[in-house]
């Protein structure tokens, strides 16, 4: 069984993580098939409960990460205001100084958004993957095709010959022809993807070699794949049609692509509704992912009619879970005290400092001295003073003053720190 192995992505990251979650599919359509529903369909949509359920802590986590920042999103945005007309290098560094700060503040990290954001997209490319191309994960499944996919082999008929047999040029199918190769996992994959169609016709070039045997397995196959990938009277290895195109008749199979649309309008509005939102009439990013909210539901439900209906089903069922994650996690933070939030993340801080040995009073500063340690501070004054050969001037001369010491800020607060750094960086240049 160890052939299989070819027709499995082989991608990085999404190759392994695909080999994982095809572990799972598997297990759960073998545990259909002992209790007597050996159902692909019903088999797509526990697979799609189960991922998204394990994804949970991280989908809590980033919606935590977006309500902390539309907290912290006013004072940074009032340091980008500060700075905006500031481009020399004191005054950036300043800028990153009070802007650290904030984040110290809150407890958070700039990256903690992006993190599982960075997890969860292989992942859902890798289910993507095994819903797709499902026989070369499912063992059950790949061993009911397999004596069709020798005998068929044995006959003369070429990988290409069967992808002719079908209308649904698929990638998987375009994968196994473009190999070019009489391997055995490459007959799997297009048989995989054959409709009822596909299998009639292939009993009738079986029986127009004269090869009446290979051709009422055939058949036998035929009819246990539309067994199994029967759902709510639909084969999910057929294409969704399109109603009165070509002379098509009215099809169940078009609510798959119209739920589609419908459900991921829903879950996006709801995700948009909990997830606070900064004002910005500039935010041109902001705009853009707005007209792309509007947009994707739309497209998803072209692309229906493009893949065969099992795919359908996994957005629609991913669309349904996710709707219902949003509420749950929605309702958890209606009843989350936020600011206790901070203040623990602000206490965790303080003890993350103590034992590093550092005051954690005057921790923001310190931190961005270590990291602005590298920085080449050199200003247009300084090198202009350079150019002049003006003598220094020691701290103890009574002309000497600091920049911005005859400022007034408040004791301890963020822009104090910065005015501390800016001394102290001017000083190391001047000495």
């Amino acid at each position: 069984m160890t052939g299989i192995l070819l027709t499995k992505s082989n991608a990085f990251i999404i190759g392994p993580v695909s080999q994982l979650l095809g572990y799972l599919m598997n297990g759960i359509f073998t545990v259909l098939e002992k209790i007597g529903i050996p159902s692909i369909g019903l088999a797509i949509i526990i697979f799609t409960l189960v991922i998204y359920l394990c994804m949970m802590p991280l989908t809590v986590k980033q919606q935590k990460f977006s309500k902390l920042s539309a907290k912290m999103n006013p004072e940074l945005q009032a340091i980008q205001s500060k700075y905006k007309n500031k481009k020399d290098q004191a005054s950036q560094q300043k800028m990153s100084m009070e802007t650290q700060a904030v984040y110290q503040k809150y407890g958070v990290s700039p990256a903690s958004g992006c993190l599982p954001m960075l997890i969860t997209m292989p992942i859902l490319f890798a289910l993507y993957r095994v819903i797709y191309n499902i026989p070369a994960y499912v063992t059950p499944i790949y061993n009911m095709y397999t004596n069709v996919a020798e005998s068929v082999r044995k006959l003369g008929i070429s990988v290409s010959d069967l992808s002719q047999m079908t209308n649904s040029k698929t990638y998987v199918i375009q994968n196994a022809v473009s190999a070019k190769s009489s391997a055995l996992n490459y007959y799997i994959d297009v048989l995989g993807q054959f409709n009822q169609d596909a299998w009639d016709s292939l009993a009738n070039t079986c029986n127009s070699k004269g090869f009446s045997s290979i051709a009422d397995m055939v058949s036998d196959v035929g009819s246990q794949a539309f067994h199994i990938n029967s759902f709510l009277g639909l084969n999910i290895s057929d294409l969704p049609v399109v109603p009165f195109i070509g002379g098509a008749a009215l099809s169940a199979s078009v609510l798959i692509p119209i739920l589609s649309v419908i459900t991921q309008i829903i879950s996006m509005k709801l995700s948009m509704a909990s997830t606070p939102q900064t004002q910005n009439s500039d935010n041109t990013a902001m705009a853009s992912m707005n007209m792309m909210n509007k947009v994707m539901p739309y497209v998803s439900g072209v692309m229906c009619f493009m893949f065969p209906i099992g795919v359908g089903i996994y957005w629609v069922a991913g669309n349904v879970f996710r709707i219902l994650q949003t509420l749950a996690i929605d309702a958890y933070f209606k009843h989350t005290d936020m600011d206790a939030i901070i203040a623990k993340n602000t206490e965790k801080a303080k003890k993350k400092y103590e034992r590093l040995g550092i005051d954690p009073n005057t921790a923001f500063s310190d931190v961005t001295k270590q990291r602005t340690s590298n920085i080449n501070t050199t200003t247009k004054t300084t090198q202009q003073r350079k150019k002049v050969n003006r003598p220094k001037k020691s701290l103890a001369d009574k002309d000497y003053k600091r920049p911005e010491t005859n400022k007034k800020y408040k004791e301890g607060s963020i822009a104090s720190y910065a005015n501390m750094l800016a001394r102290a960086v001017s000083y190391t240049h001047l000495t």
